[in-house]
């Protein structure tokens, strides 16, 4: 029988696993864990049929296993270093080719959480690989009291940004939707149609097996579509494209000369709510663009505009009356897109979310428009030092001024704590690449860390529930923390989304919570992981236990019950059988007094310590009330050979 060595590496264990099983649910067959494989590097087989099969190493934290794919990608077109979710590559002859890309979205797709990726998406196009982009639609908004305010949605320029990448480029790039835990019935069939979760299989499998799923992709592009135009409709105000101006901007030739002949109605009008201090000059730039009636790129309340043509030389003598000794010079073949970026919280820490801004006005607008960046929030004075001394290296080191650098092709610095504005042209150099990219396959020796913790519990604990062993959460580094799951007798789930960092009380969001179903109640095993036993907090022990207690008095989000899918809850109560929480600091082992005195400083229940090696040796220390802990890890540990308990 052939085999065919895969590699999943992923942000972190849980997004490897779930692109395991998107490759599991492609070929319709289960996955087998090869007993032989570590709990830090799980490796499973999947059989095809009678002539082929595939191996798959889960790879978890990139950067850790002899190659930062992230960096394999600047280095063949990529414009940015952030990572996706999940790659999935292949070893073949002692090299290692990656074949696809993956992201996972589960926070509310609104504001600006809605374009966050946009940057992973273009920089994976740019290096030539595909990319597809999960993300939910239903999901609700809580108010404080975790009371349901209101469904949230993505604006629709955010996927129709996808489709405009994946016409212009010969990678695709396509986001595939599905129902939020949380969808109403009355959401769910206003969508249902929208949904590709299907098609993305025929996809991947297409990928793996080298066959046609043209089909697949054209479908998907068609309910992305519809998606993006149901979203449009259904916004109070005309302030998007709407109905069939979505399929019009997408098949013509330019989006910019398109949205200038078509969408003269769209207005740009700019949000006033900034919380950051401006100079006078930035005030009056924008309130005399606002003048201008821009255009937008479709949706008018995005921080992204284009100059009308018959404003061109209105604004570059603006510009020039506002920065007498700036020099400015702008291609006149060319419309020119302003992305208006506040880039810097009120005290100089960077805005994650604004760097999707320039990847997304890129991506709607190709090449055929420059990009004006400008740039106003109040960054501390080292960050403009290093924009004026060496913007190559401020591009490497601050994934900000890298989306602005390698994207936009002008940038303008207005901001109250530079002394002087900046304008300058970029050196963008944006071409897609046409090969695979290939690198040596490499078995590195493996600096144990967080990572690995996070995945030896999960190993351990997932997957059991022929032992009456549900995983509620698990959220490793990098994770998106969307959930914590009840479950009812082992069968209704229930799920409360949206969760908070730090509860009203001062709980403190596990790191992983496991389910034990009793006889005459519940066990909680409220889990802590850090790489060292040293770094977990103070009585981490009570704040994990609280945090639980506190959810549990608050209703679920969604539930579940067998064999059908996820639905808002609405009842009035949830009664939550008696339960115990069982508190427990995991890390990596030092020695026994570390044991005991991680396990009296945090006032936890219990200590899990890992050694990883050929085999892992997991070392228990507990209080006395928590001798049943021996009893599940007998039980988890039955058919895991290669790891060991050790029992203090």
């Amino acid at each position: 029988m052939n085999k065919r060595y895969l590699r999943i590496h992923g942000d972190n264990i849980v997004e490897s696993e779930r692109t395991l099983s998107l490759l599991s649910q492609a070929f319709g067959k289960e996955v087998q864990l090869l007993p032989e494989s570590s709990l830090s590097m799980p490796v499973y087989e999947l059989t095809i049929n009678e002539k082929e099969k595939l191996q798959i190493d889960l790879l978890s934290g990139h950067g850790r296993w002899g190659v930062d794919i992230a960096t394999e990608l600047m280095n063949n077109g990529g414009v940015l270093r952030e990572g996706a979710d999940a790659y999935i590559t292949e070893v073949i002859d002692g090299k290692e080719q990656i074949l696809l890309a993956m992201e996972y979205c589960s926070a509310l797709p609104a504001g600006n959480n809605a374009w966050q990726r946009n940057g992973r998406a273009y920089s994976s196009i740019m290096a030539g690989v595909p990319y597809l982009y999960y993300a939910e639609i239903g999901g609700v908004e809580l108010d404080e009291n975790r009371n349901v305010k209101a469904p949230r949605f993505p604006n629709p320029i955010v996927p129709f940004s996808y489709l405009t990448t994946t016409k212009r480029m010969t990678a695709l790039c396509v986001p595939v939707y599905k129902a939020h835990p949380s969808i109403t019935e009355d959401l769910n069939n206003k969508y249902k149609n929208v949904f590709g979760y299907s098609e993305s299989l025929d996809i991947i499998k297409g990928i793996l097996t080298n066959v046609d799923f043209s089909k697949a992709i054209s479908t998907l592009i068609q309910k992305a579509l519809s998606l993006v135009t149901l979203l449009a409709n259904e916004r109070r105000a005309v302030d998007t494209l709407r109905n069939n101006e979505w399929d019009n901007l997408l098949k013509s030739q330019s989006s910019g000369e398109w949205l200038e002949k078509n969408s003269q109605y769209l207005i740009w009008k700019r949000k006033t709510a900034d919380k950051v201090q401006v100079s006078s000059s930035f005030n009056e730039l924008v309130n005399t663009v606002l003048s201008f009636d821009c255009l937008t790129i479709g949706a008018k309340d995005l921080p992204i505009c284009i100059i009308p043509n018959n404003k061109r030389n209105d604004f570059e003598a603006l510009l020039s009356r506002l920065y007498p000794k700036l020099q400015f010079s702008f291609d006149r073949n060319k419309q020119l897109a302003i992305v208006w970026i506040t880039g810097f919280k009120p005290h100089g820490d960077d805005s994650r979310p604004d760097r999707g801004l320039t990847p997304l006005a890129k991506m709607v607008l190709g090449n055929d428009t420059d990009i004006l960046t400008v740039v106003y929030g109040p960054a501390k004075q080292t960050t403009w030092e290093g924009l004026i001394n060496s913007p190559k290296q401020i591009a490497k080191d601050n994934g900000l001024w890298q989306s602005i650098l390698n994207i936009c092709d002008y940038v303008l610095v207005d901001s109250v704590t530079c002394k002087n504005p900046l304008f300058y042209k970029t050196d963008a150099k944006l071409k897609e690449n046409p090969k695979s990219i290939i690198f040596p396959y490499q078995i590195p020796a493996i600096a144990f860390s967080e990572h690995d913790i996070d995945s030896a519990i999960h190993q351990i604990f997932s997957h059991k529930e022929q032992l009456g062993i549900f995983e509620s959460m698990c959220n490793p580094p990098g994770g998106d923390w969307s959930g914590i799951s009840y479950f009812e007798n082992g069968e209704n789930e229930y799920r409360w989304t949206s969760l908070p960092r730090v509860s009203a009380i001062g709980g403190k969001r596990p790191d992983h919570i496991i389910q034990v179903l009793g006889n005459k109640e519940n066990i909680f095993l409220s889990i802590e992981s850090k790489q060292k036993g040293k770094d977990l907090e103070d009585n981490i022990g009570i704040n994990l236990k609280s945090y639980i207690d506190d959810l549990f008095q608050n209703l679920p989000t969604a539930y579940r019950t067998p064999k059908t899918d996820w639905r808002l809850f609405n009842k009035e109560q949830l009664n939550i059988k008696q339960y115990s929480i069982w508190s427990i600091g995991a890390f990596i082992y030092l020695n026994e007094t570390d044991l005991h005195a991680q396990l009296q400083r945090g006032k936890l229940d219990i200590i899990f310590a890992f050694e990883f090696g050929e085999e892992t040796v997991l070392h228990v220390l507990s209080n006395s009330n928590s001798n049943f802990i021996k009893d599940i890890l007998e039980q988890v540990g039955v058919n895991m050979k290669r790891l060991k308990i050790h029992i203090h």
